[in-house]
């Protein structure tokens, strides 16, 4: 059906976004311009161009922050003293699409993400300083687009009958509410900044257009007749009197597909109604400005335009960990390589066992101090070798073998557990669990506190163990492999890895 066409071209786009960052060297490069435009003067300034797919900014209230996705993550950077853009922590939803709206009071974040179990969008909020996310949809799929001025609504975009409708949901979740029930696709629900209005775009015409209704979804009027062009996505300036939207040119696509690599239009008209004129012609399209992305004082909007460029050298996805070792007396040395076209760690571990008083095994790590979040995707190599070989992630709090530390380990038969040692020469611990053989996992630090999470074939959400063990200053992190053999090495391969560090 065309509608689910539609969630499936979402879903696409975003898949190679991630694609095109990090296997360029196979194709165009991708190059996002983060600009700004002056509504008063006409004037275009650059932000930052970033190598990759950069997606949607929002303006923050309080006008310090632009936030954006790249990659499955949030972002933020200075519009004004652009320096290196700081990651907005998300916890376990690790991929973040183009559809995130910033409270009107800033102080959290709403925002959409396709779960690995499935790849239908669900819509969670986390505080804007990052944290653990809240899920307010369970059903998917969900397209965030609008907060209300209280803050007390989410609206969305959703199919829950084969067609795509206009939804709002209380924030701290509930019972969702339709709003819309024309055929094939509205979308772009956005609230007006008195909260009367929501605003959305719709194909029921034929050609997609701007509409406006009544925050209880009465009163549906059509506000663009164009019919040269599609249009997407309307913004309303804070101070209610312009909406800015995103045009594609009429044969381009078709009316219900918003496709990125097009030549677009950015237009303005007034809020009240009437006509409308191109402000900013630009290559761009999916990703460009699908969120309201006014300034503070509506003088300003940012938007993303793009430029596929020839690659020169294949793009290398650099190593977070890149120091490594034997720990412990083992007999059969290890190693690890490291491939940067794929973002993939090759982990050759020996050593009796990681357990007792002292351990065996290969290490590669990290130092750090901070707090964390480190996951990743992991299986082993070869299906030889003793039931109990071990593969995992874990901080310790040096590289002698009696070190205190923790760890998720992954057991050759299936067994999934956190194992600790909390006091330097104490006998190991173990907590087990449910899971059966994880190959997907998530150890997070929150001062003394650390937790497992694993999952089967899906993002790691929730906790299934916790252990408190106090850490000096700086510690070691990392991923490791004990062969649980004397004189033999297994091989692990550890990829997705991610680190978040969290001040």
């Amino acid at each position: 059906m065309r509608y689910k066409f539609i969630a499936l071209c979402l879903f696409a786009f975003i898949s190679v976004s991630l694609v095109a960052q990090q296997n360029m060297g196979r194709g165009m490069r991708v190059v996002s311009i983060l600009e700004i435009y002056d509504v008063s003067t006409g004037a275009r300034k650059t932000v930052k161009e970033f190598n990759g797919t950069v997606e949607a900014p929002n303006w923050s209230p309080d006008g310090k922050w632009l936030v954006y996705n790249s990659g499955g993550q949030l972002y933020r950077i200075s519009p004004d003293t652009p320096g290196n853009p700081q990651v907005i922590a998300t916890d376990y939803v690790t991929n973040c699409n183009n559809d995130h709206v910033i409270s009107f009071d800033g102080k959290f974040i709403a925002l959409s993400s396709s779960p690995a179990e499935d790849r239908r969008s669900r819509v969670y909020v986390v505080p804007f300083e990052g944290g653990v996310p809240r899920l307010v949809t369970p059903a998917g799929p969900s397209y965030l687009h609008g907060i209300s001025p209280d803050n007390n609504f989410l609206a969305y975009c959703a199919d829950r009958n084969g067609n795509f409708d206009i939804y709002v949901v209380p924030t701290l979740g509930g019972t969702e509410r339709r709003l819309t029930t024309a055929e094939d696709l509205d979308d772009g629900p956005e609230y007006s900044p008195d909260g009367k209005h929501i605003w959305f775009n719709s194909v029921r015409t034929g050609l997609m257009q701007v509409w406006r209704m009544k925050a209880d979804g009465s009163e549906q009027t059509q506000m663009t007749f164009d019919q040269e062009r599609n249009s997407w996505f309307p913004h309303v300036s804070p101070d209610g009197k312009q909406i800015v939207y995103i045009s594609y040119k009429k044969g381009d696509l078709a009316p219900n597909q918003h496709l990125p690599n097009k030549n677009v239009e950015l237009r303005i008209m007034p809020a009240a109604g009437g006509s409308s004129q191109t402000i900013v012609e630009l290559f761009g399209g999916q990703g460009t400005i699908n969120v309201n992305s006014w300034s503070p004082d509506s003088k300003r909007f940012a938007f993303v335009s793009y430029r596929l460029e020839a690659p020169t050298t294949p793009v290398r996805i650099p190593s977070q960990f890149t120091e490594s070792g034997d720990i412990g007396a083992v007999k059969a040395k290890g190693s690890y390589t490291y491939d940067p076209s794929a973002g993939m760690y090759a982990i050759t571990g020996g050593g009796e066992n990681l357990w007792a008083q002292a351990d065996e095994f290969y290490y590669v790590w990290r130092k750090d101090s901070a707090d964390f979040t480190l996951s990743t995707t992991l299986s082993f190599a070869e299906k030889e070798g003793n039931a109990h070989k071990k593969m995992g992630l874990m901080i310790r709090e040096s590289l002698h073998p009696d070190a205190k530390y923790v760890d998720i380990a992954i057991h050759a038969d299936g067994l999934t557990s956190l194992q600790y040692r909390a006091e330097t020469g104490g006998i190991t611990k173990e907590i087990t669990t449910l899971t059966k053989g994880a190959d997907h996992v998530a150890l997070i630090r929150r001062g003394k506190k650390l937790i497992m999470r694993t999952a089967v074939g899906e993002t790691p959400r929730q906790d299934h163990a916790e252990v408190e063990v106090e850490f000096s200053k700086e510690f070691y992190v990392g991923m490791f492999v004990c062969a649980h053999e004397a004189g033999v090495t297994r091989t692990a391969n550890f990829s997705e890895v991610r680190f978040l560090r969290q001040q």
